[in-house]
């Protein structure tokens, strides 16, 4: 199994609104997400989801600029990207 990141709360929220949320579980080993997107979440999220806060705050900035500008980064890229940045 891989690692994934989570960026925003979209994924979260979608799951949990089909009661699908364990899906992340059983297809990934490690969920990570920062504390801003898990206060952004709202609920109170499963022990297995980790949360870690951003080390870089300039890239995770520029990052957030790029996707304001409502341009849609592949997700691959996206990670890529995140992967770079050490957001986490």
């Amino acid at each position: 199994m891989s690692k994934v990141v989570i960026s925003d709360t979209s994924c979260f929220i979608i799951l949990s609104k089909i009661n699908e949320l364990e899906l992340l579980h059983k297809v990934y080993e490690n969920i990570l997400t920062t504390p801003e997107i898990a206060a952004e979440y709202g609920e109170t999220l499963p022990e297995w989801i980790e949360i870690v806060p951003v080390q870089d705050k300039y890239k995770q900035q520029l990052l957030q600029k790029i996707k304001s500008t409502n341009f849609r980064l592949s997700t691959d890229l996206e990670q890529y990207a995140l992967k770079e940045a050490k957001e986490l």
